[in-house]
């Protein structure tokens, strides 16, 4: 049952420019409240549901001021009379970068042509109530009525099923689909969105979309992580101050050229799409129908054959911190063999709703939606599977998620060593596979032995493979493995254009598990931030974020007791150093034992005989 909107606001004026903190034990003065008055033709009201979060506050690794500067973006281009407005929220924050925001209470301000103004206060509740963003959304309409409206939604984004934001005060601390979509019912009170946008990582999802489909004409977002500092404001600051009747399509254009003309450097990871909700509707019926075909695949036999598909569907979120979206236009092509007709229907329906869609070379086979997809992460599964079989998507997709996660899990194991020893071929090495392991995959791996019967793996192979015909492992060890700062690196490769790799390279910084997200290209490096590790052990909070001087790295190798196989995944702690220029990464001679590590169709990872090997 949905539970009523609390409508027992507080509010007080301040001056519209100056800069004001409110005494953090004293709640400002109650005013009346002004009746709403009726809306402008030609004006346009932007909602900007803002959860700071670590982002802003900088967490334990200090790191904040995003949201400060993408306001600083907005500032600067303050429209140029009253038809166009930004009612701003903001909340769930432990410290704001700039003055006249609070972290004692839920906060809405305004920015028009005179600057902005610290005004209304909230009731208390976590960013990730219904109750909260219905109440600010009420607000806003009182406040700035218009035309026409957006709604911007700003912090970290893990697609589903966690959702939107991280509140650094009280709980809940994220807001999924169901609770927005509860949110939006009780604030919007029948009003329809121009748009609705998340700068927020993987956002761009096709069961966020069906939540927002009965709200707003067209979605932005993207697939992928965000960078540190998100999108950029200016631009549409100057486009909806220009002209506030730009209809929603030619908005999310400015959004998206904007994002991508702040981010020139090739190797970066960018997506960023533009969806019409009104066409979303065959899509989802396209995913029911070929969740049923697949589903009938669901034997052992075919469960293997799924399994394999779902390893090579382009990924989103980092190798080691993947909350599992996946390219849903790729996932139907991989599933053309099985299901042409099915496959075909999705692929033109996903391209038929996606307006626009953009992607760097680094980020290939990114077609605008993705979808959950369970398989790597399983802390996700775990702990928030119940939540998404709850929402109001294709019944056919979720029984199909349910039965896969369930058969998933039947197989689950840790990192260990298997009694299988490499033998040299050629100038290589080989090893042949038992055909009931059901391996589908193969990587080298450099190790090192790390006291009696440990190992620890040093460095990953991108070019080992596994003949599946032949039941044979086969790998050449490299000239050179990755390196960061001459030391060798446990680094996962991603997925990229022919001419580009993206690693994830197991790191703490500032004590904080992280990947080293870098990407390759022609033999030049880029660095594109560091991703965190979940706070609570099982929930990532998806970002890039930047390494400044003076900050600690610690390289990470995961390790193999022999001791006790089956372990729990445990990480040695490798050389540390103090940041004091950038990293530098390159492909270098490495010594160590080469093997190979097999990944089966459950997702396990197993390693070779190490203990043999010359």
């Amino acid at each position: 049952m949905k539970r009523s909107c609390c409508l027992c606001l507080v509010f007080v004026i301040l001056s519209s420019c100056a800069a004001v903190t409110f005494p953090p034990d004293r709640p400002p003065r109650p005013v009346v409240v002004v009746s709403e008055e009726p809306a402008r033709p030609g004006t346009f009201t932007l909602f900007w549901y803002v959860n700071g979060s670590d982002l802003e506050s900088g967490g334990a690794n200090d790191a904040g001021g995003a949201f400060t500067e993408n306001l600083r973006e907005m500032l600067s281009r303050l429209p140029p009379d009253d038809r166009f407005q930004v009612v701003l929220f903001t909340g769930g924050t432990r410290d704001w970068k700039t003055e006249g925001f609070s972290e004692a209470f839920n906060q809405v301000h305004l920015i028009n042509h005179q600057g902005l103004t610290h005004g209304s206060v909230l009731s208390e509740g976590s960013i990730a109530q219904p109750e909260t963003l219905a109440s600010f959304l009420q607000v806003g309409f009182e406040k700035a009525p218009a035309d026409r409206y957006g709604l911007i939604f700003w912090d970290h984004g893990s697609g589903v099923p966690i959702g939107f934001g991280y509140d650094e005060l009280r709980e809940p601390r994220y807001m999924d689909m169901i609770a927005l979509a509860e949110g939006l019912e009780q604030g919007l009170g029948g009003k329809r969105l121009a748009f609705i946008g998340f700068d927020a990582c993987l956002m761009a999802t096709v069961e966020v979309a069906a939540a927002c489909a009965p709200y707003a004409d067209v979605l932005i977002a993207s697939e992928e992580l965000e960078p540190f500092g998100g999108w950029d404001y200016a631009p549409l600051m100057q486009s909806l101050g220009d002209n506030p009747e730009t209809d929603a399509k030619e908005i999310g254009r400015v959004i998206v050229n904007g994002y991508f003309a702040a981010r020139k450097n090739a190797g970066e990871t960018l997506t960023l799409s533009v969806t019409d909700l009104r066409k979303i509707e065959p899509v989802i019926e396209a995913v029911g129908a070929m969740a049923e075909e697949i589903s009938r695949l669901m034997d052992e036999e075919g469960f293997l054959r799924v399994s394999r598909i779902r390893s090579r569907v382009k990924y989103y979120g980092g190798a080691n911190q993947s909350v599992d979206m996946i390219d849903l236009a790729h996932l139907a092509s991989r599933l053309k063999g099985d299901a042409p007709e099915k496959a075909e229907r999705l692929t033109r329906a996903v391209k038929d709703c996606v307006l626009i869609n953009r992607h760097t070379a680094a980020s290939p086979n990114s077609n605008g939606l993705s979808i959950y997809f369970p398989y790597e992460n399983e802390g996700v599964f775990k702990h928030h599977l119940d939540v998404y079989l709850q929402s109001e998507f294709s019944q056919p997709y979720l029984e199909f998620v349910r039965d896969f996660t369930t058969l998933l899990t039947q197989g689950d194991a840790s990192l260990y060593m298997v009694g299988l020893t490499p033998r040299k071929s050629g100038k290589g090495y080989a090893a042949d596979i038992p055909e009931e392991w059901r391996i589908f995959e193969a990587r080298g791996v450099l190790a090192r032995r790390h006291g009696y019967g440990v190992y620890l793996l040093v460095g990953m192979d991108t070019e080992a493979g596994y003949d599946e015909e032949a039941g044979q492992a086969t790998g050449t060890p490299p000239s050179g493995w990755l390196t960061v700062n001459g030391n060798p690196a446990f680094a996962v490769c991603e997925d990229g254009a022919e001419d580009i790799k993206v690693y994830s390279i197991l790191a703490e910084l500032d004590g904080r598990k992280v990947d080293l997200a870098v990407s390759c290209r022609n033999g030049d490096f880029t660095f594109l931030g560091a991703i965190p590790e979940a706070k609570d052990g099982r929930i990532p909070l998806p970002i890039y974020l930047p390494i400044d001087p003076g900050d600690a790295v610690t390289l990470l190798y995961p390790k193999i007791d022999t001791r006790r196989p089956g372990h729990e995944e445990e990480f040695a702690r490798g050389p540390s150093f103090t940041v004091e220029e950038p990293l530098k990464f390159e492909f270098a001679p490495v010594d160590g034992i080469y093997g190979f590590m097999l990944v089966d169709c459950y997702n396990n990872e197993y390693v070779t005989d190490l203990r043999q090997a010359s």
